[in-house]
């Protein structure tokens, strides 16, 4: 009995030891409303590499489709590429984009992930977008999900765009952040049948 009150103190003394170890830059109330998040954790690149540095066990999830990633690229440490939503074969022409659809098994694929790597629901899970705001609904459905350690990476992999509508404000790529084009086969996204 005092053995397995001692493996359960230790599991809750360190699952809130993730928490304590992640430092945040992000002042709330400057990020646009698209941005913010129901949990209220944020962090830029320089504070996700430094978490990412200190505690390599946190689960770094982008949520960009993933063709986006093949031609855009990812942040190198990322451990899984999980789209919150998928980009349709449909033109709309109204934003001169292609259409999005939403990922029906987003929440069942990271679900699967941390089954997998034995994590629980407060463990520390960071996401990317190209620029903070899929990001930011990925973790609030997370969230919704039961999940209570969710950070919002709020600069995103390309970050913001510039006045010429061009994304070299900010973000993972522009701080110069390690990242790639090539994929292991443990990132790569994998439909559910």
């Amino acid at each position: 009995m005092r053995l397995l009150l001692l493996v359960i103190a230790y599991v809750v003394v360190g699952a809130t030891a993730y928490a304590a170890d992640i430092r945040s830059s992000v002042k709330a109330s400057d990020l646009p409303a698209a941005k913010q998040t129901t949990l209220g954790l944020y962090l830029t690149p320089a504070d996700a590499a430094a978490a990412l540095d200190a505690e390599p066990g946190i689960l770094f999830v982008d949520v960009r489709d993933p063709i986006e990633v093949s031609f855009v690229g990812h942040p190198a440490p990322v451990d899984a590429i999980v789209p919150f939503k998928i980009v349709k074969m449909e033109f709309d022409e109204k934003k001169g984009a292609y259409k999005e659809a939403p990922n029906p098994d987003f929440v069942k694929n990271v679900e699967a992930i941390t089954a997998r790597d034995g994590f629980g629901k407060n463990h520390p899970i960071i996401v990317i977008c190209r620029s903070g705001n899929r990001s930011a609904s990925a973790a609030n459905a997370l969230a919704e999900a039961g999940y209570t350690n969710v950070w919002n990476l709020v600069e995103g992999f390309e970050g913001d765009k510039d006045k010429a509508g061009m994304r070299t404000v900010n973000g993972w790529r522009n701080a110069g952040l390690p990242w790639t084009y090539k994929l292991t086969a443990d990132q790569a996204w994998v439909p559910s049948k």
